[in-house]
């Protein structure tokens, strides 16, 4: 080989490496382009169901306090002396079973929204709910009324600790998860 096929090769050579790099660079960043915006809409996706599930969430809650509200109005109607029937406080009932629905919707909202315990657990505060306006359009003696409004309230308190705690737990972003994809969001392409 001659001095001329070697400059011819080495040239030949160069092109070719000029070439590959010019051809592979831009496949690898449209490939890492592709990756991070892959991870990118994952994140928000993950983003707009926790915001989402938040929003839930906090209607359960709302629905609880207008319930609780709406069934002590109930309760203190109940208890005076004026009370003569069900048909003289019937706005009452009206006021319970509308705040009974909202909480039905906002645990079905819940379901919907997942996960799947959560809905789990807003059924049970929705129930408990339930069992507690039940209480009070039972035909009992005052006494026993009061016993089982007692257990049924404990009940409802104990259905909503879980819940809150539960919910807690899955709004809750781990602190690794956080920062992995506040510097992911960070890089440019």
């Amino acid at each position: 080989m001659d001095q001329a096929d070697a400059i011819i090769w080495a040239t030949a050579l160069g092109i070719g490496g000029t070439l590959a790099a010019g051809l592979t660079g831009p496949l690898l960043q449209a490939r890492a382009s592709r990756r991070q915006a892959r991870d990118q809409e994952a994140f928000q996706v993950r983003h707009r169901l926790r915001d989402e599930r938040r929003a839930a969430f906090a209607t359960v809650l709302d629905q609880c306090e207008a319930f609780r509200h709406s069934i002590n109005a109930a309760i203190e109607a109940r208890m005076a002396l004026e009370w003569r029937s069900e048909d003289a406080h019937w706005e009452l009932w009206q006021s319970t079973d509308a705040a009974l629905g909202a909480l039905r919707r906002a645990a079905t909202n819940v379901a919907i929204t997942g996960p799947a315990p959560m809905g789990e657990l807003a059924d049970a505060v929705h129930a408990a709910a339930a069992r507690q306006a039940g209480v009070w359009r039972m035909r009992l003696d005052l006494d026993d009324r009061l016993v089982q409004n007692a257990q049924a309230d404990s009940a409802f308190a104990d259905a909503r600790r879980q819940f809150i705690a539960a919910a807690e737990k899955i709004l809750a972003l781990p602190t690794d998860e956080g920062t992995r994809h506040r510097g992911m969001l960070r890089r440019s392409p």
